[in-house]
């Protein structure tokens, strides 16, 4: 190969890594300005009773992204007219790839007991055609979630305890427990659940004082037909915001 060959196939190598090194840096750019537009948010969702439609809502008015937390309090079932719609929901958005960790409720666990012959069935009970899938996976729901700065229970904890995480019971039936909170083992976390249905203002109000609080009941009746009732709440861990949906179902 002559200088001048030599040359310019220096010079084709050197453009090449340029355009390389331009691309990367115009890829990292796009993806921090993604990353910026939509940064990583955890947001707690209880009580959906059956309601998909007012679920389907509520992910839509938060934008829900695949990078985001959603986790879900329990008590998918009853009530509404569509339990298992609710679960398919969940069923779906694990399958396209969206971080839900999902929890158990009272009504899960009364199913499960149902199942197991030790009750009468409460309201719903899946088909036999999916039947074993949904026991399947309620059976593996957990009782409490710890994520940085919050406890995610369906219910309550029993502070009578030594270690309130003992008490599966109480995670799933307690109420009215803030008089009972050991703050001392408590630390600077805070309680969010739902179990208890609220007024729309009064679940706002819990929100809004949470960080004080810390507790913050967030379950405000999507399936009652009360007066200031009938919303689903999401609640943005990360902002301490609520976004609430009139039922649709």
């Amino acid at each position: 190969m002559t200088w001048r060959k030599s040359f310019i196939a220096g010079r084709k190598v050197e453009n090449l890594a340029g355009f390389l090194r331009a691309f990367g840096n115009l890829v990292s750019s796009t993806m921090l300005s993604s990353e910026n537009l939509h940064p990583l948010m955890r947001y707690a969702i209880s009580d959906i009773h059956g309601c998909p439609k007012s679920f389907r809502a509520l992910l839509n008015e938060i934008q829900l992204d695949r990078n985001d937390e959603l986790f879900l309090l329990g008590d998918y079932i009853d009530r509404g007219p569509d339990s298992q719609g609710v679960i398919d929901l969940a069923w779906e958005l694990e399958a396209d790839g969206y971080n839900v960790k999902s929890l158990r409720g009272n009504h899960e666990e009364m199913l499960l007991e149902a199942h197991r012959g030790e009750r009468d069935v409460y309201d719903w009970a899946p088909s036999r055609k999916h039947y074993d899938k949904v026991i399947a996976w309620m059976d593996r729901l957990p009782f409490y979630f710890e994520t940085p700065g919050y406890i995610l229970v369906h219910a309550g904890l029993n502070f009578q305890r030594t270690f309130p995480f003992k008490d599966k019971n109480a995670m799933l039936y307690s109420r009215y427990f803030y008089d009972t909170i050991d703050y001392e083992w408590l630390g600077d976390r805070i309680i969010v659940h739902g179990h208890t249905p609220a007024r729309m203002l009064e679940v706002k109000k819990d929100i809004r004082d949470m960080a004080t609080n810390q507790y913050a009941c967030i379950d405000a009746g999507c399936s009652q037909v009360a007066e200031g009732m009938g919303y689903l709440t999401a609640l943005n861990l990360d902002t301490k915001e609520g976004t609430f949906v009139r039922s649709q179902d």
